[in-house]
Order: structure tokens, then C-alpha cells, then sequence
């Protein structure tokens, strides 16, 4: 059972990684870069003067999108090191899942498969929502049940800071289910003006966006706290196990 004083001295002790501070100095002056061109994309859309698609962080093959292929990819890295290092399944179920996301956010897994799965789907005329955006969203709710699953069976009570780095994990890609699947319905449910429309896709890409640095940086934070943990302990490389003792 992770008490608030195991909470509150893991995330402290991430929130004081100098790696952290590095990596947010790095990503940040770029990320507000790319929410200006997103804002000014989707105020163009709303009064008729059309700016490059590259703009909109939502699009294919936009600026914000490799920022995002990056920042995902680098926390399956990240993750699955400290995996190798300490064995800690916690992290190998979230290094799978961002791994996941990243092949998900440039194949477009999840709108391909909510196609094939509406076409078995009864219609439901009462909804207004297209079967391929409801189709979607059990594709999404199937991955989290699966990738809550295993990290249920990753957590275990001889490692409290292994399940706070969960737990904080968890908190991060909840957030971004949040936006990219709850405000996404939405921004499907129903007409909507241009201008509500725009301000539905705004919220629902920048709070992603956020979710997705968010989870970048408590990624760099585990990495490093764990890396110097185990270069401090004797031996170096008896991993969690080790240290918890």
C-alpha cells in the first residue's frame, strides 16, 4: 500500500533530477514554439486564411508530431534501460505501451483498426457519433485494460518507488487518454461552429501535447535517479531489488 510520504519522497526526489530541469530547459522554448504555429493554424482555419497543415499539431507529418515520435520513443528507451538495469516490470509495461504509442501516433493504429472494427458495429441512429470515432475508443479502452493489467502484475509491495514511478506514469497517460480520447469525442459529437470546433482541437492537441512532455520528463527523472542509484550501490548493477532492502 503506497502511503503519501512514499509518494511525496519519490516525487521529490524526481522533481530535484538535474537531468529533468536539462531536458524541460531543451524541449519547452520548442514546444511553445510549436503551440504558437497551433494557434495561429487553428485561428486561420476559423477566419478563412489558410496557413501550412504543418502548423496544426494534430496533422500528419506536422512539426509537433516528430517532436512527439521523439519525446514517446525516447521514454520506451529510457524505460526499457532502467528495465534492463533494475528489472523492475514497471518498467517494461510502460516502455512496451510508449513504444506502442509511438508506432500508434505515426501508423495511425488506432483510427485504421476503429474502421475495421465499425463495420461490424450495429449503428446506433440515436448517437451523434460515427461508429469508426466509438470504435476507436474501444480500441484505446482495450490497450489501457491491458496495459493496466500488467502494470497491476508489475507492482509489487517489496519496491514502494518502483510502484510511485508507476503510479506517476499512469497519471500522465491517464491525462492524455483524458484529451485524446474524452475531449476527442467531444470534438466528434455532433455539429459543431468553426470557431467551437477549432477551440475543441486546440484543447484536445495541446492538452496531449502537455500530457506527452510531462511524460517525457518523469521518464528522464527515473532514469537518472535509478542510474545513480545503482552506480551508489556496492557492486553496481544489483538493481531494485538491492536497493529496497
Amino acid at each position: 500500500m503506497i502511503k503519501f510520504s512514499d509518494f511525496w519522497e519519490a516525487g521529490l526526489e524526481l522533481a530535484q533530477s538535474r537531468a529533468l530541469r536539462i531536458a524541460l530547459i531543451c524541449v519547452i522554448p520548442y514546444a511553445c514554439v510549436l503551440v504558437g504555429l497551433d494557434v495561429a493554424a487553428h485561428y486561420g482555419d476559423a477566419t478563412g486564411a489558410a496557413l501550412p497543415t504543418q502548423f496544426f499539431m494534430s496533422q500528419d507529418g506536422s512539426f509537433a508530431e516528430f517532436l512527439e515520435y521523439s519525446l514517446t520513443s525516447a521514454c520506451a528507451v529510457l524505460l526499457l534501460l532502467v528495465w534492463l538495469r533494475t528489472r523492475g516490470a514497471v518498467y517494461l509495461t510502460s516502455a512496451i505501451l510508449f513504444a506502442w504509442l509511438t508506432l500508434d501516433n505515426w501508423g495511425e493504429v488506432h483510427e485504421q483498426l476503429g474502421f475495421v472494427f465499425a463495420a461490424d458495429m450495429p449503428i446506433f441512429a440515436w448517437l451523434p457519433v460515427h461508429p469508426n470515432h466509438l470504435a476507436e475508443t474501444a480500441v484505446f479502452g482495450m490497450v489501457g485494460v491491458v496495459w493496466l493489467a500488467g502494470m497491476l502484475m508489475a507492482l509489487r509491495p517489496d519496491n514502494i518507488r518502483a510502484a510511485v514511478h508507476g503510479l506517476l506514469i499512469a497519471m500522465c497517460i491517464g491525462g492524455a487518454a483524458v484529451f485524446g480520447v474524452v475531449v476527442d469525442m467531444v470534438t466528434s459529437w455532433g455539429e459543431h461552429a468553426p470557431a467551437v470546433l477549432n477551440l475543441l482541437a486546440f484543447i484536445e492537441d495541446e492538452g496531449e501535447f502537455a500530457m506527452i512532455i510531462a511524460m517525457f520528463a518523469v521518464s528522464v527523472a527515473i532514469f537518472d535517479v535509478e542510474t545513480r542509484r545503482i552506480k551508489a550501490l556496492p557492486g553496481r548493477g544489483d538493481g531494485l531489488r538491492t536497493a529496497s532492502a
